[in-house]
């Protein structure tokens, strides 16, 4: 109730310039001014959730999986992440696309989810951007209604017909892609409205308990991405990508909840798109990598409290010399102290010496004057 009640206020609040700034995490958050969401592939992507230890502390709430319903019915998953102190939500779009046609270097100056979410009246992105892929090719695809009636057997005879003329020039490096801004900002609310254009799946909601971090949804894109680098249209295309990590998060966080369990997922017109199986294998390799990330940050947190420790035992003993030093300093100024006090006390017993010496010659003098007027009288009565 207070999460609903704070996504109601946050808006109003903005708008009055009194709501709070969005965090400062690269690859989460974008300021409520930013008008441009980002987009990068998914390996520079993990490196900057990375690098961030506050990633550990954002939480995802759900995963939405979205097909477009133009096209080749291009699928991406949309996450919503909270903030730390949970006052804001990014959102994660994480998809996967064709490679360039060297299969080299992605065109990476080209979003993704602009060309795949803003355009569903082209093709989806996993051919948009590669020549490779004709339009006879395309048309190939579409199976007439008789087809798709006359039996289970026929129709995935038919499809893995279709699916092998288009991929004769398939594999092709894959690009996998992460697009993020703060839900609340001008950027958040384009890439919100234009998920709203695609059809959306089903949604599974990660219990409050039990929720991932961003940093290990970023883990597990990674893996994922690096399980299967080649774009396969028969194989390891989008539907493939979409369907792992979803299965994958499924498995991992088995208390969270799915609101849709049958959807069109994975298939093209009704019709199941042959898709690599390795779903166990990314839950494996997810929990090895997450398990060396995790004995990394222990790693990490026992050096730097052995670092801590070590400048305290320097500090400690800076501290210590510097209390020696002003011992031998206070010593030196008791020693002066006394020196002084001595100089003191012999200046006092001289001066007090020499003025019983002046008033031992004052009493002579004044004794020799007593016998020398006492002999003047003598002399006078005589």
């Amino acid at each position: 109730m207070f999460e609903k009640l704070s996504r109601f206020l946050r808006p109003l609040l903005r708008m009055l310039g009194m709501a709070p700034q969005p965090p400062i995490i690269k690859g989460l958050f974008t300021g409520y001014e930013v008008s441009d969401f980002f987009s990068t592939n998914i390996e520079p992507w993990f490196d900057d959730i990375r690098s961030n230890p506050a990633t550990w502390n954002c939480s995802v709430v759900g995963v939405s999986y979205y097909k477009m319903d133009k096209g080749l019915k291009h699928e991406f998953l949309r996450f919503d992440i909270l903030s730390p102190d949970k006052a804001h939500t990014s959102i994660v779009i994480a998809e996967r696309t064709g490679g360039s046609d060297d299969d080299t270097q992605p065109a990476d100056n080209i979003a993704p989810v602009a060309r795949a979410v803003t355009s569903p009246d082209t093709t989806s992105p996993d051919v948009a951007g590669d020549s490779t892929v004709s339009n006879a090719e395309e048309s190939n695809l579409h199976v007439d209604e008789a087809t798709r009636t006359n039996g289970k057997t026929r129709q995935k005879t038919r499809v893995s017909r279709q699916f092998a003329g288009i991929t004769k020039k398939y594999p092709i490096g894959a690009r996998d892609w992460a697009s993020y801004a703060t839900l609340e900002s001008r950027a958040g609310a384009v890439l919100d409205q234009e998920c709203k254009k695609a059809k959306r799946n089903c949604t599974l909601t990660f219990s409050e308990e039990n929720r991932p971090s961003a940093i290990q949804l970023a883990t597990l894109l990674r893996v994922t991405s690096r399980l299967e680098p080649m774009y396969s249209l028969a194989h390891t295309q989008c539907y493939w990508f979409v369907r792992t990590v979803f299965g994958a998060l499924k498995r991992l966080f088995q208390d969270a909840k799915q609101d849709i369990p049958k959807h069109s997922g994975g298939t093209w017109n009704g019709l199941p798109i042959p898709m690599k199986e390795n779903m166990d294998v990314v839950c494996e390799k997810y929990r090895d990598a997450w398990a060396a990330l995790v004995e990394e940050a222990a790693q990490k947190r026992r050096a730097e409290q052995q670092e801590k420790e070590e400048r305290e035992r320097e500090r400690e003993q800076r501290r210590v010399a510097e209390e020696e030093r002003e011992r031998e300093r206070e010593q030196r100024r008791a020693a002066e102290e006394e020196r002084q006090r001595a100089e003191e006390r012999a200046r006092v017993a001289e001066e007090e010496i020499q003025r019983e010496r002046e008033q031992r010659q004052a009493a002579e003098e004044a004794n020799a004057k007593l016998l020398q007027e006492l002999e003047a009288l003598r002399a006078g009565i005589s």
